[in-house]
């Protein structure tokens, strides 16, 4: 159920205040839900026969990529982490806006490593003192103060951010509009294809195109993994189908018709398109 699993706890009891309040109206909002989560969040709301206005969900500029993952851990971050850093120093605020999620115990990890990489050529513009505010990337996670996350959220919303690269948890989630983020990066695969969806789903909102690019591996989608559901292990297992339709297909989502060449939809269907570019 919606709010009794892995949505947020205390929405479990709004219930609460409709019994306080009978009469005053209520309006119940969610961008990723499937049928089984509207009859939940119905239910537990006590709404009876309310008008349902249903969107689809998808985000046709979004590109969506799916990528084994090899070696051990630590060697894996290395080598993920290398280009993106070496990238991030010859184009500074040039970069595109980056989000990647990881578990909180390889956010320090991560930002450790750019400190390494980077060295004094971290802070923007060359010339700036070596201020958490003028570093071109950033931490963002539960523990952290608000006041933090919220400096970070508002560095990301200015014209010409100097953040371009964020290592951030689940605590990046819901409630984050952010028009300018090109890429996200899951270095694992989260528990759900709703929580995946809707995380994706912070790049592009501006309109133009951007990359969602999952890492996983086997240990990952493992059985015994606690919390993890099947569709996100079958989406990590999909080899021969569009990773955009069984997105949508798990969101109980209509799945629009294709509309320009399909390599822009996901990487299974950039590797069996025909488009004059692809065939070239």
């Amino acid at each position: 159920m919606l709010f009794r699993s892995d949505f947020r706890k205390d929405y479990s009891h709004l219930s609460m205040l409709c019994a306080i309040f009978p009469n005053v109206s209520v309006v119940a909002l969610t961008a990723t839900a499937s049928k089984t989560n509207i009859s939940s969040i119905k239910e537990s709301l006590n709404l009876r026969n309310p008008l349902e206005v249903i969107g689809n969900p998808n985000r046709p500029n979004i590109h969506y990529k799916k990528v084994f993952r090899k070696g051990e851990d630590i060697e894996f971050f290395e080598e993920l982490l290398q280009p993106i850093a070496c990238d991030l120093k010859a184009k500074t605020v040039n970069y595109p806006i980056t989000i990647m999620y990881l578990p909180l115990r390889w956010c320090g990890f991560a930002f450790k490593f750019f400190e390494r990489h980077l060295g004094n050529e971290q802070y923007y513009p060359s010339n700036a003192q070596p201020l958490p505010e003028n570093r071109l990337f950033a931490q963002y996670h539960a523990p952290q103060t608000s006041a933090m996350k919220d400096q970070i959220l508002k560095e990301l919303s200015s014209a010409v951010s100097k953040v371009r690269v964020v290592f951030a948890t689940v605590a990046m989630g819901m409630g984050v509009d952010i028009q300018s983020i090109r890429t996200v990066i899951h270095a694992e695969p989260p528990r759900t294809v709703r929580e995946y969806f809707q995380e994706t789903g912070r790049a592009g909102r501006d309109g133009k195109l951007a990359h969602a690019v999952l890492y996983y591996n086997n240990r990952d989608i493992a059985k015994h993994r606690e919390g993890m559901s099947d569709n996100i292990r079958n989406f990590c297992r999909l080899e021969d189908g569009c990773l955009r339709k069984f997105l949508l297909s798990c969101l109980d989502a209509k799945v629009p018709d294709t509309k320009g060449p399909s390599h822009l939809c996901c990487s299974y269907c950039e590797s069996v398109c025909k488009c004059p570019d692809c065939m070239a």
